[in-house]
């Protein structure tokens, strides 16, 4: 996909069309990732109805990070990131300010080894231990946070996003109808 200067609600239909064509990733996963119903992405690549500025943000947001690494940022990683974004005038979204938005908010920065030992002596500190005993926290917490509640969360997710994911409302959020 040839990288645009901006992303506009002319342009954004085509040119998610071909990241999804390029990546291989269908309309689905896409709505899924973006949090947006199947109907909304839908009537998007359609042309039926036209993204908002909301929506063009998560779309630079997904052309800048590769659809595997933004489906695994949290909806506060995604609120930072789409935050920092400025638009020009006429709802344009820039790639340079997503860029430098995705560089800014540090939700994907990668860590050196060097990162990643001292977060792990951080965390062992905690315990009166190392960096061997960080390891064991840092792995402590997922299990026991996921031991508490993964069913009752995934349960509740999963009913919500299917709603979600299945109106054939108009979302404002995410798209409005073009102007005549």
């Amino acid at each position: 996909m040839s990288n645009p200067e901006n992303i506009t609600p002319e342009n954004c239909r085509v040119l998610l069309a071909a990241f999804m064509d390029e990546n291989k990733v269908g309309a689905p996963r896409i709505a899924k990732a973006i949090q947006c119903s199947h109907a909304t992405l839908a009537r998007i690549l359609a042309g039926t109805t036209q993204p908002t500025i909301a929506f063009m943000k998560q779309v630079g947001i997904l052309f800048g990070l590769g659809f595997e690494q933004y489906r695994k940022l949290t909806d506060a990683q995604k609120e930072t990131i789409s935050e920092k974004i400025g638009t020009a005038g006429g709802g344009i979204v820039g790639f340079g300010s997503i860029a430098a938005a995705i560089s800014a908010s540090g939700a994907v920065a990668g860590l050196t080894a060097a990162g990643i030992t001292s977060g792990l002596a951080a965390l062992g500190a905690v315990v009166g231990g190392g960096m061997v005993a960080g390891v064991a926290v840092a792995a402590a917490i997922p299990i026991a946070a996921g031991a508490a509640g993964y069913a009752i969360i995934k349960g509740v997710k999963f009913f919500f996003s299917q709603n979600e994911l299945n109106s054939e409302d108009i979302d404002s959020k995410w798209e409005v109808r073009p102007e005549a």
